[in-house]
């Protein structure tokens, strides 16, 4: 066989030592025997069928362990896998939802009792994880998502028709502060309003939009819709997927954007462009001040402006 040049018996112990061919150099010269340690001069013997069978089923196992390294997912791949998962769970609960939402009389319970269930078959959260009995400041959270005592997330769910005005985040927003979770979610099972929420001492804790999404407009579930509502999922939230969304939501608002148009190293790259533009159209040298490229971006953007 080609795996090992054959078997050496050791002297003290008769340990069998399989010998493989990158060990030829050592055939009768004194080595140690790896299990009892003492030495003894290599000679080979043919290998037994129970050496041939020890050797075929080592090198099955380490060809197993080759495909289990090979077959290791990606983040991507992981995270694809997920948004699988909530893509199923919210499609399968999707009709339930229209039920609801077509009775005359539909309760706020409902809407808490399913999405319970969507956390729990879309989202990948355990019965340990969530929990509907939640007090603080005299009120009950509708669903408080834990780990172990932390409270990572709270939803505040409300009648299918509810507008989720102003006075509904501002209260799950209060709930989270409170609770020291840095996620809140306002829902009335087709529209999900996913908040960051940071403390401020003495004032309403800031709370910045992450997604808005509907689930009984003309689209249903689409495609897209379960990408986003992935990020409140269990894996989502560990993993830092969730955290990531909020700052890149962030820094790419108008706001940010508007702000990053009026630096210095823009307006500056502006007035370059603009006087190389000119020399190339109208052969003419013009020598354009920092403010005027900066008046003109302003001019420009006008109807957007809404301060700095």
């Amino acid at each position: 066989m080609s795996e090992i040049l054959g078997v050496a018996v050791c002297d003290e112990c008769s340990a069998r030592i399989r010998v493989p061919p990158k060990y030829k150099n050592l055939v009768g010269k004194s080595i140690r025997c790896p299990r009892c340690h003492n030495r003894f001069r290599l000679t080979l013997e043919l290998p037994t069928n129970s050496d041939t069978v020890a050797v075929e089923t080592e090198h099955a196992e380490q060809k197993t362990r080759n495909q289990r390294i090979k077959r290791r997912r990606t983040k991507t791949e992981i995270r694809d896998e997920h948004v699988e998962e909530a893509r199923r769970g919210f499609r399968a609960l999707h009709s339930r939802l229209r039920t609801i939402a077509d009775a005359p009389r539909a309760s706020e319970e409902q809407i808490r009792i399913w999405c319970v269930d969507v956390l729990k078959t879309a989202l990948g959260y355990s019965d340990e994880s969530l929990d509907t009995e939640c007090r603080v400041m005299g009120g009950r959270v509708d669903i408080a998502i834990k780990e172990g005592d932390l409270v990572k997330l709270v939803i505040e769910c409300k009648n299918i028709r509810s507008k989720l005005r102003r006075s509904v985040r501002e209260q799950a927003g209060v709930y989270a502060a409170t609770l020291s979770a840095p996620w809140a979610v306002v829902t009335n099972g087709d529209i999900w309003k996913l908040y960051r929420v940071t403390p401020q001492p003495g004032r309403s804790p800031q709370m910045d939009l992450v997604f808005d999404v509907a689930l009984l407009d003309e689209d249903g579930i689409s495609e897209v819709d379960p990408e986003i509502l992935y990020l409140l999922s269990s894996r989502a939230l560990t993993s830092g997927d969730t955290e990531d969304e909020f700052h890149r939501v962030k820094f790419t608002s108008m706001r940010g954007v508007y702000k990053a148009l009026f630096s210095s190293r823009v307006t500056n790259a502006l007035r370059l462009q603009l006087v190389e533009q000119y020399k190339a159209t109208a052969d003419e040298n013009v020598n354009l001040q920092a403010d005027e490229a900066t008046n003109a971006l302003h001019a420009l953007l006008t109807p957007l402006e809404f301060g700095s």
